[in-house]
């Protein structure tokens, strides 16, 4: 119970420090208190940003002349104010309070340590103005806000989207790396495709999130509900060797170009495909332009898929059709991952072919010559 006074104490003589400011005149207006938001979620990765804002009208002197006081009092739904907060802000022409992220989960957790995280607490807020010179007093509505936290540190951080390996499949976004030292910063290196990308920290729920800064591409928001942000992606302009590094604190993150083709060689194999499903027997298409890789000649009826590194433990990461016997045409995609799922494409005839892999845009061409 001390640590609560304490906390009290300190955060009543910072807001004096905040808010003193010289007495501006008192006009007849009606004491009226407003929050900027009806429920808070505080969240680590928001820190100090702002998460509550309580300001109110400067109510009426009844044509004194005098000062007016003011203290701001916060508790829990139904208790009247009877063991909770109290600002005494005293005589101020700023008659406002920001709370950040961090105050509000402290102020929470301190009054009432049995609130589990995520579990919202409802508040009761009122402002009360006191006439300096009569001692006359106006007390506000009471306005109301819901206030939950959650002190669990992010440790999954993963990535999205038709520019990374697993595309848009929700259950195979790809895991990043937590840097042990910082416990904040995430990395992952690798091939992206020309296309978007966000993260999500479950591989369970599109939310919560980290989507693009509207403004500045090196920033990253964090968004726990489809209304609280717009649903802004990281875009991949070129395919090729990246390195991601995102910061959930600092809310940052880079993207960096490696450099070099995405892929030096590609392979096929299947029962389709000239050599089998043999690692020895490997058929490697031709390379004529960066980005492209075309193959003509026999393919027999069966399955095929495209190996872009010959691992004969089947790890590595190969070229796989979007469905499971997936049927070749002349304008289809592909995606490229290291597991599962094994989709293949279904050659529905032995003869001569043609096919055309382009890198940059994703897209495979399948034509029977």
């Amino acid at each position: 119970m001390n640590y609560r006074y304490i906390f009290i104490l300190t955060f009543v003589l910072m807001l004096f420090a905040s808010c003193e400011k010289p007495v501006e005149p008192v006009v007849e207006k009606e004491l009226a208190l407003t929050l900027s938001t009806d429920s808070v979620f505080c969240l680590p990765v928001y820190k100090d940003l702002a998460a509550l804002e309580i300001s109110w009208t400067p109510g009426t002197n009844h044509g004194t002349g005098s000062a007016i006081a003011y203290t701001v009092e916060m508790d829990r739904e139904g208790n009247n104010f009877a063991d909770g907060l109290k600002w005494e802000i005293g005589r101020t022409a700023n008659r406002t309070m920001v709370f950040s992220h961090r105050q509000l989960a402290d102020t929470l957790y301190l009054l009432y340590p049995e609130t589990e995280e995520g579990e919202y607490v409802v508040f009761d807020c009122r402002v009360r103005a006191q006439v300096v010179q009569t001692g006359e007093e106006q007390v506000s509505a009471i306005a109301k806000v819901a206030i939950a936290w959650n002190a669990t540190m992010m440790t999954d951080l993963y990535l999205v989207g038709d520019a990374t390996p697993h595309g848009w499949d929700l259950g195979r976004a790809t895991a990043m790396i937590m840097d042990m030292t910082s416990f904040t910063s995430f990395s992952w290196s690798g091939t992206m495709h020309k296309g978007e990308f966000k993260l999500i920290s479950t591989t369970e729920d599109w939310i919560p999130c980290f989507v693009k800064d509207s403004t500045d591409d090196s920033k990253m928001v964090y968004r726990d509900s489809e209304e609280r942000y717009p649903d802004f992606k990281w875009t991949i302009a070129k395919t090729g060797n990246y390195r991601i590094t995102a910061d959930v604190e600092a809310l940052t993150i880079e993207v960096a170009y490696l450099g070099g083709e995405a892929y030096s060689h590609i392979y096929m194999i299947g029962d389709a495909a000239p050599g089998g499903w043999s690692w020895d027997n490997l058929t490697e298409m031709q390379h004529p332009e960066s980005g492209v890789f075309t193959y003509e000649g026999h393919l027999n009826t069966g399955q095929i898929k495209f190996p872009t590194e010959i691992r004969s433990d089947w790890s590595g990461e190969m070229l796989y059709a979007p469905e499971p016997d997936c049927a070749p045409t002349e304008n289809g995609t592909f995606d490229a991952h290291a597991s599962d799922p094994d989709n293949k494409w279904l050659i529905p005839e032995s003869g001569e072919w043609s096919i055309r892999i382009n890198i940059n845009d994703t897209t495979i061409s399948f034509t029977k010559l």
